[in-house]
């Protein structure tokens, strides 16, 4: 990681109320889980609602703050508030439980409402999958961007490169080989990369008009080194807004 380090907030350039989402790569849902968490540090009245528009998995640290599970709209919302008014900071919203500490999706539409209710100032949602593969491109439906984001993260881990265009290093490798114009099996570069986040039908797909895109390298404490290559690679294909983000250390750093 950079020496100069800043709040996750800050390193992303989010300010409250804020509807947030992330894409791409494994470490979607612990950025969003560490904004939470951050906030409710920082302000103790502070309430952020963690959803998904496809199906996310709730990790352990997370499993003790409360799941809100149904398609009732009126149930979400008083949920919610009797949630808020107990004093705690966050929840988690989906539609129904899936396998695994799974939740299912909640409409594009909803995030943007929930944004809007009593006390609510923080909206995550993790956006699409990637099998906890630290690099991918998105299918035809995917991304499910939530109407009204104000910003879009695209994860990508630092463990992914180096290592082989495949199924251990990818999600959706065939995906990264048409939008890259790679051959199969190609070794994953800063230069692969950058190429498909910065792409409109990679990492910046679905991504609305006015909202910002910021490309967050996940743990960049592995190998500070790589992440910084990643980091110049992207800014030759015009993208400026960069983070480097350590989930267990929960810091984050502007590249």
């Amino acid at each position: 990681m950079p020496r100069t380090q800043t709040p996750l907030h800050d390193a992303l350039g989010l300010q409250r109320p804020c509807l947030f989402a992330t894409v791409g790569g494994g470490g979607k849902t612990t950025i969003l889980f560490a904004l939470a968490k951050e906030a409710a540090a920082a302000d103790n009245s502070a309430f952020s609602i963690i959803t998904t528009t496809t199906k996310m998995t709730i990790p352990p640290e997370a499993r003790s703050l409360p799941r809100l599970l149904g398609n009732d709209e009126p149930f979400r919302a008083a949920a919610i508030d009797d949630v808020r008014r107990r004093g705690l900071p966050a929840a988690i919203v989906g539609s129904a439980p899936g396998d695994r500490e799974r939740i299912l999706a909640v409409p594009a539409d909803w995030p943007r409402r929930a944004l809007q209710l009593p006390g609510v100032d923080f909206v995550g949602v993790e956006a699409d999958g990637s099998a906890g593969r630290p690099f991918k491109a998105p299918a035809d439906h995917e991304p499910v961007i939530p109407q009204g984001v104000h910003a879009v993260a695209a994860v990508v881990g630092v463990q992914a490169l180096g290592r082989r265009l495949d199924d251990g290093a990818a999600h959706r490798p065939e995906r990264i080989q048409a939008l890259a114009d790679c051959p199969p099996d190609a070794e994953i570069t800063p230069e692969l990369i950058a190429q498909v986040l910065a792409h409109p039908q990679g990492g910046r797909k679905h991504i609305p008009p006015g909202a910002a895109y910021v490309i967050a390298i996940a743990n960049a404490s592995r190998d500070p080194a790589a992440a910084r290559s990643i980091a110049a690679a992207a800014r030759k294909h015009g993208q400026h807004r960069i983070i480097a983000f350590d989930p267990r250390q929960n810091i984050a750093a502007p590249l």
